[in-house]
Parts: structure tokens; sequence; C-alpha cells
């Protein structure tokens, strides 16, 4: 079972560092991504959003990605088509990994930006189940 949060991005990392059409991967906050002078583009960007704790031992961890490519008002839409299905592809590896447990129902959502570089692609928000034991003989009793 998944055991932390450096368990899941390594989990992702790893997947994105083997796949063939992404050429960058960063982690963090898209609203950095102007700073960094190295991407080569398809980028793909993720960050942890938070952890929401549920009685009973099951917690979940929400994580969101976005998968962007260079484009303009010719090729917008063939960009979304292909960023879209590179989500696809891995949401479907998620859904079959031994170790990984995903909640059902995400929504892939097209953009497009005109910042720096103008970039289109999708985002998507995934909440990780995470299971954790306490060990309750180090917790603070006093």
């Amino acid at each position: 079972m998944v055991r932390n949060l450096k368990y899941i991005k390594n989990i992702i990392e790893d997947y994105f560092n083997s796949h063939l059409m992404i050429n960058t991967i960063k982690f963090g906050d898209t609203d950095n991504l102007s700073t960094y002078k190295d991407i080569q583009y398809t980028l793909f960007n993720f960050e942890y959003i938070d952890n929401q704790y549920r009685a009973g031992l099951t917690n979940s961890a929400r994580f969101q990605f976005a998968i962007m490519d260079l484009s303009n008002d010719i090729i917008e839409f063939d960009v979304i088509d292909s960023t879209n299905e590179i989500a696809i592809d891995f949401l479907k590896y998620l859904e079959n990994h031994d170790d990984i447990e995903i909640q059902p129902n995400i929504s892939i959502i097209p953009f497009n930006d005109e910042f720096a570089d103008r970039c289109s692609g999708v985002t998507f928000t995934i909440s990780f189940n995470l299971f954790r034991n306490n060990c309750q003989d180090i917790l603070p009793t006093k």
C-alpha cells in the first residue's frame, strides 16, 4: 500500500520520465514555470495540493496535473487532443497499478494561456487514497 507522498511523487515521475512524448517534467506551482529556462515542450507539471484526513485510517492526497505544449490558433485543438490522450493513458496506468488507488470521476479540463509562451493542454486533479496505521505506542498521551 501507499506509504507516503514521496512514494506517489516517485511513481508519477518514473512514469513520465519514461514517456516518449514528454520532454520536461516539473514539480511545483505552475506560476513558477516562467522562471525556468530549460523547458522543452511537451511539458508535464504537477504539484501537491493537500491531504484530507478521514476517520478509519483512510486519507487522500490531491495532486494537480498539467500537460501542455506550444500552440497557436491553428494547432490548438490538436495539442489539446494529444495532451488529453496522454492524460487518459496516465489515468489507465494508475488505475491498473498494484500499489496505487485513486478516486474515480476525474475531470480532464482543456486550457490555453498566453503568458511567456502560448501553451495549450489539459489539467486535472487526482485524489490518491493513502492508508496508514498510526503507531499507537509512540503517540503523545500527555
